[in-house]
């Protein structure tokens, strides 16, 4: 879904465009293309059509500017793909992407996906991956870390592996909480699965 400035690719028209090019013949994505390929792949997981999928977000680009997905919470509920309210008439309704039709808040948001969005530029900043985990790009440089705590998710269950899974030694040992040491090790394990 994802491709580099100038790079040829087997797939004619992608939807997303990487913010840089290939570093030493190896993909390089920013922090808002890892939150639009992410966002790009629920929607697909949840059924949503990729020509669908690309008259929404060439829709939203051409009107809200590069990275729309990163702009505004997403939304999705029977194959469609809702945003929330972008102008001062249309408030913090939740309308579906193209028609601009509200729907009730209650209904989709179940399917918003934890991402904190900066106030001034409307892009997101933060991803909250997982319980007590998340992503900050301005935080080790963009390596899941437990929240709060900002140590990295890999830091805490390199540490508990080494110490026999003793959350309790190793959360005395960063003096933080055994409950970050947990979220950090379920993360990690999860993501190896």
């Amino acid at each position: 879904m994802v491709s580099r400035p100038g790079a040829s690719s087997r797939i004619s028209n992608p939807v997303f465009q990487s913010d840089y090019p290939a570093y030493e013949k190896e993909d390089a994505i920013s922090f808002l293309d890892l939150i639009e390929l992410n966002i790009g792949g629920k929607l697909r997981d949840a059924g949503v059509p990729l020509p669908y999928l690309r008259k929404v977000y060439n829709h939203l680009r051409q009107e809200y500017g590069d990275h729309p997905f990163c702009r505004r919470a997403i939304y999705v509920a029977n194959r469609k793909i809702f945003t929330t309210g972008l102008s001062q008439d249309e408030g913090h309704s939740v309308i579906e992407a193209i028609t601009k039709q509200a729907y009730f808040d209650r209904k989709i948001l179940p399917f918003l996906e934890k991402i904190d969005y900066d106030r001034t530029t409307e892009q997101a900043i933060r991803w909250h991956i997982a319980n007590r985990v998340v992503i900050d790009p301005k935080i080790h440089f963009g390596q899941p870390i437990v929240e709060g705590v900002g140590i990295a998710t890999s830091v805490l269950r390199d540490s508990s592996y080494a110490n026999d899974r003793n959350a309790a030694f190793v959360a005395k040992w960063f003096g933080i909480g055994k409950e970050h040491v947990l979220a950090a090790v379920a993360f990690e394990e999860e993501l190896a699965a």
